[in-house]
């Protein structure tokens, strides 16, 4: 089993760097996405338990000022509604 840090790439083509436990992502470590966004968490024993998520272009997730989006593109309800277009 995998201990220390170390990379790994899962069959996604999602890539992990960082803390592994037991073959598990525990402690520091970033997942990082083929689309080229990355999840940078703190895990224990393979869930994260806390984290920021940054998009591909550098804009982060902020759980709190994210809470009224809707959909996958980062839209308020109310840009959904009235029919604004995605960033980017």
């Amino acid at each position: 089993r995998m201990e220390g840090y170390g990379y790994y790439t899962l069959p996604t083509g999602t890539e992990y760097r960082g803390s592994l436990w037991d073959g598990m992502f525990h402690g520091k470590g970033e997942l990082m996405l083929p689309a080229g966004g990355g999840y940078r968490a703190l895990w224990d024993r393979g869930l994260a338990t806390e984290g920021k998520y940054t998009f591909a272009d550098g804009l982060q997730y902020d759980e709190e000022k994210w809470r009224y989006c809707d959909g996958y593109d980062r839209r308020f309800y109310t840009e959904i509604c009235s029919g604004f277009k995605p960033p980017g």
